[in-house]
């Protein structure tokens, strides 16, 4: 394969460049870029070597292979529309998935917004899906590599206006969406004031505008919430992919979403702490609650609703029913077994038990390294669920159940 050349051995620019109010990056590795076969980690080598007596500067070759592994690696979040963006490796892992991105937009579209400051834009995912739904956009970022990125992912879009500089400024916007940075050099930053910008700066913000969404840590404690927010934390396919400060839309609470699917609010106050169950004895089924209910403190209202109750205090599995909910997976109990690795890896062998599953709350146990210990070589598959129950610490050894489907 040959890939054609429009300038030969014109190195890469070191970046993209500003032309007539729009971003315009370097012709060179666009042109490689839509010319290069699916990425193949496996062929990165070979394929350079190749670029290499063709004639393309390394510059180029380096800078379109990456963006070209990132599409790939985008394909997971963005689908299709991942090979018309280009991506940094960090803005890309923090960028909101599009049925987030969408759950946002629709939150303002249905509130009537039609003008919006977007603070903190990264390369423009949330952006695009407020494109989408029609909402004129204003997408400040500070840093100015994502800004650039950002530009050229909304380039399809006139409502949209990407811009480095200080999103927080001179707003005069109807409505605000922020997504402050949560991590450093040294990781996550659990403290919302040290964000950048601080929670607190953008709880001030958005107290100006009738509609503020600020994107916040899935496991933020509870008293950093505001009395009179509604804070909502996304699931997908039973992983929590975010969570949601939302002031100006309705009454106070606490909420779990599934995107695309139920909601389950728990009214009140937000910041006071999840309201605790009576556990009880483990029956027949054991249910594990989707994580978004969880993170929302909605196991009470959960319980109250389907006739519930946690297997121990502060258990997050759940026995009792039967009960049907898009917010919980059942398992029916097969046995309920020591957890002792010696008794364990026996009653497992005797089982035939091969392959297995191993979920586990609130015991200190690595399920990887469990796994490897107990040294099984069966035929046949198992899921076993490490918990506290009433008597003690157990492996319940159990069964899903369909989805549909009532024990």
């Amino acid at each position: 394969m040959s890939l054609s050349r429009s300038t030969a051995h014109r190195p890469a620019s070191k970046g993209p460049s500003w032309q007539d109010g729009g971003v315009s990056f370097d012709p060179l590795v666009l042109d490689l870029l839509s010319q290069l076969p699916s990425y193949d980690g496996s062929a990165v080598f070979s394929l350079t070597a190749r670029l290499r007596e063709e004639g393309w500067a390394s510059e180029v070759i380096s800078a379109a292979l990456t963006q070209s592994r990132l599409r790939a690696q985008a394909k997971g979040k963005f689908g299709s529309r991942a090979e018309r963006m280009l991506f940094t490796a960090d803005a890309l892992e923090q960028a909101s998935r599009p049925d987030a991105a969408a759950h946002h937009a629709s939150v303002f579209a249905d509130a009537g917004i039609s003008s919006l400051r977007e603070v903190g834009c990264g390369i423009g995912a949330d952006t695009l899906a407020f494109a989408q739904a029609g909402i004129g956009v204003t997408a400040r970022e500070l840093d100015p590599e994502r800004a650039d990125f950002a530009a050229y992912n909304l380039r399809d879009y006139d409502g949209a206006v990407v811009e480095q500089a200080d999103g927080l400024a001179d707003i005069t916007e109807d409505a605000l969406w922020a997504d402050p940075a949560r991590r450093d050099p040294h990781g996550r930053i659990i403290n919302p004031e040290k964000w950048q910008p601080p929670l607190s700066v953008v709880l001030e913000a958005a107290r100006r505008v009738r509609v503020a969404g600020i994107k916040i840590a899935p496991g933020i404690d509870y008293s950093h919430l505001p009395q009179d927010a509604m804070v909502e934390w996304l699931s997908s396919r039973g992983e929590l992919v975010e969570s949601i400060i939302w002031l100006g839309r309705g009454t106070p609470g606490r909420r779990a979403v599934l995107l695309g699917g139920a909601s389950l609010t728990v009214p009140g106050n937000p910041s006071k702490p999840a309201e605790m169950v009576e556990p009880a004895p483990l029956g027949n089924v054991i249910y594990e609650p989707d994580p978004a209910i969880i993170r929302a403190g909605g196991i009470a209202t959960l319980c109250a609703t389907l006739d519930l109750a946690p297997v121990a205090p502060g258990i997050a599995y759940l026995t009792g029913g039967p009960a049907r909910s898009p917010f919980l997976t059942g398992f029916s109990v097969t046995d309920v077994l020591p957890l002792q690795e010696k008794k364990l890896s026996r009653e497992l062998r005797s089982r035939d038990i091969g392959t297995l599953e191993i979920k586990k709350r609130g015991v200190n146990i690595a399920p990887d390294a469990l796994r490897s210990r107990l040294k099984l070589k069966g035929s046949r598959s198992a899921t076993l669920i490490l918990t506290p129950l009433l008597d003690g610490r157990k492996a319940v050894l159990v069964e899903r159940l369909p989805p549909d489907s009532e024990p």
